[in-house]
């Protein structure tokens, strides 16, 4: 018997066979009565089936090497803390720009927050693999600020502005010793006497607003700067806090002087979406003008958004879930 070398016949078979075998295990197979084919799946096939969602190796390189550089620490002791797919409405808004045009010219990419010495670093990423951090962030202010008070910082800013932690940037920590309680307590006008409180100065990016927090060692006390605002706009109208006070005393059947407004900041909402505290919402600009109102209801915040009339009143529907059960 004659070898498959020996043979040419055999031996193009066998290749067409061996072939047709590797094709069939990579590619997907197409039946119907009257033949069968072969769909080889393209490099560029390969690529789109990839989940988007992760962020590309090389780029998470770049941007730790990035963060390293800025912060004097080694790149091993960075670490990404939180990736989130992102649509920008257009270039300007990638940038972090503050005052951006409605214009839709979108850039896909992501948000990306690295763990700094106990501070969160915000960049965006887009899938070309650029990246910009985010403007504020005090670079040449980088002290070793504990995680567990840089936590309770954004957890009270958080609460106070009615966002969430991962919303909250910490911008800058400097160690420091306050004179005095009073200092301590962003007193202007204080006495000379030194009863030292060793503790933290703390910025944290709320917005597009920047707060200042004095916190002492142990992070057992935290004070906000009173001269934070907590309107940031036009005066919210009495009619409208009577609305929102009455609407959170019928869900809770609390006396109304249990409840207070804590911040309310005027706000144009792009659509009914935005407006109704839709996570997934279009780009379409039909804009609703009103006011997102946090109010304290027995230490919980609770986050309303109203119309400018008071005729549209909706509370964030994380809470109504929570007073269901």
């Amino acid at each position: 018997m004659r070898s498959p070398l020996q043979n040419p016949r055999k031996l193009s078979k066998s290749i067409v066979f061996t072939l047709t075998l590797t094709g069939l295990l990579t590619s997907s197979v197409n039946v119907d009565a009257d033949h069968i084919s072969v769909e080889i799946p393209t490099s560029t096939a390969i690529e789109i089936a990839q989940n988007n969602n992760i962020l590309p190796r090389q780029l998470t390189g770049k941007i730790l090497r990035d963060a390293a550089i800025r912060s004097g620490e080694k790149r091993r002791d960075l670490r990404i803390h939180q990736v989130t797919p992102q649509t920008f409405s257009n270039l300007c808004k990638f940038r972090f720009g503050e005052f951006c045009t409605q214009e839709f010219n979108p850039v896909q990419g992501w948000v990306v927050v690295v763990k700094v010495k106990g501070q969160s670093w915000n960049y965006h990423a887009n899938q070309a693999g650029n990246f910009v951090i985010d403007p504020q962030i005090n670079f040449f202010n980088v002290s070793r600020l504990p995680i567990k008070i840089a936590n309770r910082v954004m957890n009270d800013a958080a609460k106070r502005a009615g966002l969430k932690r991962s919303d909250i940037t910490v911008l800058s920590s400097t160690q420091k010793a306050f004179g005095n309680s009073c200092e301590f307590k962003f007193g202007e006008v204080c006495t000379k006497i030194y009863k030292p409180i060793e503790g933290w100065k703390v910025t944290v990016k709320v917005r597009t607003e920047t707060w200042t927090y004095h916190v002492n060692k142990t992070g057992s006390q935290i004070v906000l700067d009173p001269k934070i605002k907590a309107v940031q706009g036009s005066e919210l109208p009495n009619r409208i806090t009577a609305k929102i006070l009455s609407d959170a005393y019928e869900r809770t059947r609390l006396e109304t002087v249990s409840i207070k407004v804590v911040r309310s900041v005027e706000k144009t909402f792009g659509n009914s979406c935005q407006f109704n505290f839709g996570e997934i919402c279009t780009q379409q600009y039909d804009p609703i003008k009103g006011w997102e109102v946090v109010i304290n209801v027995q230490r919980q915040f609770w986050t309303y958004h109203v119309d400018s009339s008071g005729s549209q009143l909706v509370l964030d529907p994380k809470v109504v879930q929570k007073l269901k059960k």
